[in-house]
């Protein structure tokens, strides 16, 4: 499978929320936010989150940040590849199987 045709599931475990001009993301842990781990995210990692939905592949949201940003695709790409591979490492989001149930 293409990178690109993932499709990619957020974890409920975090939460997500604009407050003025700022967007962060907080992890849940034993139903309290993990103050120490707040993630302050720029208006396209932003956008990327609202769009990691379990049904559009990363090529959907690609296009979608080129369009909406008025950037390259391999600049929308690259963006997204690394934003995405940092979502993982955190364990911020699973890969969807075929079935749409997490791996």
């Amino acid at each position: 499978m293409n990178g690109l045709d993932r499709v990619y599931q957020k974890n409920q475990n975090f939460v997500f929320r604009q407050i003025d001009d700022e967007t962060l993301l907080v992890p849940i842990k034993d139903s309290v936010g993990d103050m120490g781990a707040i993630y302050n995210l720029n208006s396209v990692a932003a956008f990327v989150w609202q769009h990691l939905d379990g049904q559009k592949t990363l090529r959907d949201i690609k296009h979608q940040i080129a369009d909406e940003f008025e950037v390259i695709g391999s600049d929308a790409e690259q963006d997204l590849t690394e934003f995405v591979a940092e979502l993982e490492r955190i364990d911020a989001i699973k890969i969807m199987n075929q079935r749409t149930e997490f791996r």
